[in-house]
């Protein structure tokens, strides 16, 4: 066979499973040829589920061809843990070749049936088998292979190599004293240093601590008190540390501002406090401007709090995890502080939300209520959940007196999740429709406020004013009462909200008007519309449905998205049609409808899918098998 274009590859990829085993392993052979890195991944997930082991185990003996060879491997390894018996059998394969290739699928599988084999192919008579299998070994994490490894260390440089790293896979403490004789070596002393760091503990500080000590001259400092303040920060408690140390640390701090500084002021701030605190949090605010993550340097300094609220955002998103981790410890002052300063985002009310759900003081209280009051509505909707912590001190005295406007306030109100009985007064005494409907938009959590709206009066009202909040509010908290009115809008206006509501409610009545609006209105509403529409499903949904695919006049996507909500087993043929799709959305949606249907055509539609060059798409598809 000849490589083909790549719609001669899609179709014969989607023909794979009903081809007589030699033409599908031969259709593999072909695929796997071909220069388009899409086809050849969905070929060797394909080729995995579908080649028998005598074949793959024949393309992992070709001498002469490197892609079948190499694609053998491939495969072996994308079976997982279910390819396991093969490649131990071929661990003892004559051929060194073929035997490091099962080792190298033994390491990639990672599964504890393979430690004894492994461990016999520490003895094999060929180096790379050997060195494979070292690496295997660590990668597997069992110390009982430990006693096997020590021995490489003082053999060839290959297999050292090997085996230093495979004792920082492991983490023993019995691999420090080894390592720690081959940090002075030129070419592996960096690596056991990283070896050892990555073990940890205090056995792990005290070599590493005295090898600095003794050679920080001819070291990389950097690299070197990386591994130092990697070790400290693991400790579980704060270790004595000579005075040597600590002077070695604060003088790297001082006179560089490298890579090396930041790393010394890592081991300073788990060390500390000292007097070098200031400098190391500057330092670290260098390496981590964003403060994404409390710095594990930090993690055990809450005597930090105060300096931290002191400096930039980043440092308060700093204080405020600290602050979760030592509630008791925070300053209510410092934190009224902070709060009245607090950057009204997102992000920051993310942070700040753990600690002050924590910390209960009126200081705190007023301080996010005077920061409400000035932050725009962006900003005042991020700070409410934060508010909404300290309630028991916002009465309505302190609410009144903080210069809001009766609208602003109604609003805090309701976001602090006030009774709604006076709410509704507050909204009934409010001058109009628009005033209400505003305030309303800006609160979305109050249910007991919700169910209790005179929505069904203010739809007869003011229909066009009320009717995409009254959709939301139905849809929200599925009030089925409301349906009528609205279905009656939606027969007049085809608006966004108005379509969704009667496609989540599930109105089988709103169907005949979907269908004409989807003749009438604007091609923006049309993903919306078919929407709707597979949700509330039904026969006639359904033809619709299939007809908008099958002509081409929707988006596939958005289509076959909206049919799989509603198929039932006379539409799976459509989706075994679609599983060879370009598009990986629609196959996606092929597995979500042919995994409810356990009709033979459907499995062999989902092995084919199980092979999917789309990461997600594979996963549902084994996941539907597994389960029929």
């Amino acid at each position: 066979m000849t490589q083909g274009s790549w719609e001669e590859s899609l179709e014969l990829l989607n023909h794979l499973p009903a081809l007589p085993t030699e033409e599908r392993a031969a259709a593999i052979e072909t695929l796997l040829r071909n220069p388009q890195p899409v086809i050849r991944e969905r070929a060797l997930r394909t080729g995995a589920a579908v080649i028998s082991d005598e074949r793959l185990e024949s393309f992992l003996r070709e001498e002469a061809d490197d892609v079948l060879r190499n694609a053998g491997l491939e495969m072996l390894k994308l079976r997982g843990s279910r390819g396991i018996s093969l490649a131990i059998r071929l661990l003892h394969d004559d051929d060194p070749d073929v035997a490091l290739q099962a080792v190298l699928v033994l390491g990639h599988i990672r599964d504890l049936r393979a430690l004894e084999p492994l461990r016999g192919a520490l003895f094999h008579p060929d180096i790379n088998v050997v060195q494979a299998a070292i690496e295997a070994v660590g990668r597997l994490g069992d110390c009982r292979a430990l006693p096997d490894l020590l021995p490489f260390l003082q053999q060839d440089p290959w297999l050292q190599m090997a085996t230093i790293q495979a004792l920082g896979d492991l983490r023993a403490n019995e691999g420090i004293a080894p390592l720690g004789e081959l940090l002075t070596d030129l070419m592996s002393g960096e690596l056991a240093a990283d070896a050892i760091a990555r073990t940890g503990g205090l056995e792990a500080l005290e070599v590493l601590s005295d090898h600095w000590l003794r050679f920080r001259e001819d070291l990389d400092a950097e690299t070197s008190l990386g591994f130092l303040a990697h070790v400290l920060e693991g400790l579980p408690v704060v270790p004595e540390v000579s005075a040597e140390l600590l002077d070695s640390l604060a003088e790297i701090l001082v006179s560089e501002s490298s890579g090396a500084a930041q790393n010394a002021a890592r081991a300073l701030l788990v060390l500390g406090p000292t007097a070098h605190d200031e400098l190391a949090l500057d330092r670290q605010l260098e390496n981590d401007p964003d403060g994404a993550v409390l710095p594990a340097c930090l993690a055990r300094r809450p005597d930090l709090l105060t300096s931290l609220f002191a400096r930039s955002e980043a440092a308060h998103g700093w204080g405020f995890r600290l602050c979760a981790r030592y509630p008791a410890i925070a300053d209510p002052g410092v934190m009224a502080s902070a709060a009245e300063t607090l950057e009204a985002s997102e992000w920051m009310t993310r942070v700040a939300l753990p600690a002050l759900s924590l910390l209960h003081d009126e200081r705190i209280a007023m301080a996010l209520l005077k920061n409400y009051r000035e932050a725009d509505a962006d900003g005042r909707s991020h700070l409410a959940p934060l508010l909404q912590t300290q309630v028991q001190f916002l009465n309505d005295k302190a609410l009144g007196s903080c210069g809001m406007s009766p609208e602003d306030t109604w609003v805090l109100q309701a976001r602090l999740l006030r009774p709604a009985e006076g709410l509704l007064r507050g909204l009934q005494e409010m001058a109009g429709d628009a005033e209400r409907q505003a305030c309303l938009e800006q609160v979305n959590d109050h249910e007991e406020l919700f169910r209790q709206l005179p929505l069904e009066e203010w739809l007869d009202r003011s229909p066009k004013e009320f009717g995409g909040l009254a959709a939301r509010v139905a849809g929200r908290y599925g009030i089925r009462s409301l349906v009528p009115r609205l279905r009656h809008l939606l027969s007049q206006h085809p608006e966004p909200d108005l379509i969704r509501v009667v496609g989540e409610l599930r109105d089988p009545e709103s169907l005949p008007i979907l269908i004409r609006d989807l003749e009438t209105a604007p091609v923006r509403l049309h993903p919306l519309i078919l929407e709707s529409l597979g949700r509330i499903g039904g026969p006639e949904a359904r033809a619709v449905l299939r007809r908008c695919i099958s002509e081409g006049g929707v988006e596939p996507r958005i289509g076959y998205r909206a049919l799989s909500l509603c198929a039932t087993e006379d539409d799976d043929a459509i989706f075994r049609a679609a599983v060879g799709h370009p598009d990986w959305y629609v196959r996606l949606a092929s597995v979500e409808v042919l995994g409810r249907f356990g009709r033979p055509e459907n499995l062999a539609a989902l092995s084919q899918l199980a092979a999917d060059s789309v990461g997600v798409v594979a996963q549902r598809a084994i996941a539907s098998l597994e389960r029929q």
